[in-house]
């Protein structure tokens, strides 16, 4: 069994998926569900501004206010906007007392005061309601963001993002391998659902709106059904992360927290290790058994021999060790195996 899991987990660092001990190869075997974060792990996080709405007609100040208060935060979100106020030549504002929201938003205040952005549950939260003029924004597919104070909008952006060019094969291999896939994410179910059908997820395998013990509890029910693993980049998906049988995090652009919760961490952004690294751990597990099987069979004959047979003692030595030779060079094979070939 040492040599096998050694020679596996070697195969899968050398192929960029880092496990935390062989406890999590072998847990890996057994999931039968997915579930995958949105943002930033099915998707490139790599969101652009493509709608900016300031309700005094300021768009440079707009969004100096904005890139302040997002510049304290990890999302994905929060880099766009930080991007877009770059490429305009646009120096944020100072922000202090910044404080996450998760699943809604952040807050802090400025020169002028508290001041807040986020989604709608961040609306609700301040008591604000959206004016006319950024109702088509919020029925959009894309991610929207509103700044404000207090009670009151001061304008709002839209962010879109797209799915990661390797997510649809990953989640079509995992399909094939036998396993489950969900997708949970704090977006709109607009949003959710438009990055859902570019990766060939069907309705009922998309949650949306979710706040972080939301992705807990789902990950609870999921794991009714068997073995499931989570996969997520964020500070919002820790939580989800300790609850799965086994935690997966998006190690290149993880934060510290999701990394620290996990049980595995893909050091590329090539979610078709993942599918990889289970059909390694299935292997793997393939492989144990065969070795058991050998070396049980081996002293079964062994006794047998002794007991019934006159067993010369250099043919006993030779039978056991080469036996134990044997299983470890079944093990192994497994180093020939680098997930970077499957992929």
């Amino acid at each position: 069994v040492p040599a096998a899991i050694l020679s596996a987990l070697s195969a899968a660092a050398r192929g960029g998926v880092l496990f935390k001990g062989g406890a999590a190869l072998e847990t890996l075997a057994e999931v039968q569900v997915f579930a995958f974060d949105k943002t930033g792990t099915l998707t490139t996080g790599q969101a652009g501004v493509t709608g900016l709405v300031a309700l005094d007609g300021d768009e440079a100040g707009f969004l100096a206010r904005l890139a302040g208060l997002e510049a304290q935060s990890e999302h994905p979100v929060a880099a766009a906007i930080r991007r877009e106020t770059a490429a305009r030549g646009i120096v944020a504002l100072p922000v202090t007392e910044v404080r996450s929201h998760p699943s809604e938003g952040i807050t802090g205040r400025d020169e002028a005061g508290a001041i807040w952005a986020g989604n709608a549950r961040m609306l609700d939260r301040m008591g604000a309601t959206l004016p006319p003029g950024l109702a088509q924004m919020a029925d959009s597919a894309e991610t929207m963001v509103a700044l404000g104070r207090g009670d009151r909008v001061l304008g709002a952006v839209t962010v879109a993002d797209e799915p990661r060019p390797t997510a649809a094969a990953a989640l079509a291999a995992l399909r094939g391998g036998g396993a489950g896939v969900l997708m949970m994410t704090g977006d709109r179910a607009p949003v959710a659902a438009r990055i859902g059908a570019g990766l060939g997820l069907a309705p009922a395998e998309i949650s949306a709106g979710l706040l972080p013990a939301d992705k807990v509890a789902l990950v609870d029910q999921a794991a009714r059904r068997g073995k499931v693993a989570f996969v997520g980049d964020g500070v919002n998906d820790a939580a989800a992360l300790a609850r799965a049988d086994i935690g997966v995090a998006m190690g290149v652009a993880g934060s510290e927290v999701a990394l620290q919760a996990a049980d595995v961490a893909l050091m590329a952004e090539d979610l078709r290790k993942l599918a990889a690294a289970r059909a390694l751990a299935r292997r793997t597990a393939r492989v144990i058994r065969q070795n058991l099987t050998l070396a049980l069979g081996a002293m079964v004959a062994l006794v047998g021999s002794s007991l019934f047979l006159d067993l010369p003692l250099p043919l006993a030595v030779l039978g056991h060790e080469g036996g134990t030779v044997l299983v470890v060079l079944n093990g192994l094979r497994l180093l020939t195996d680098p997930i970077r070939s499957r992929t």
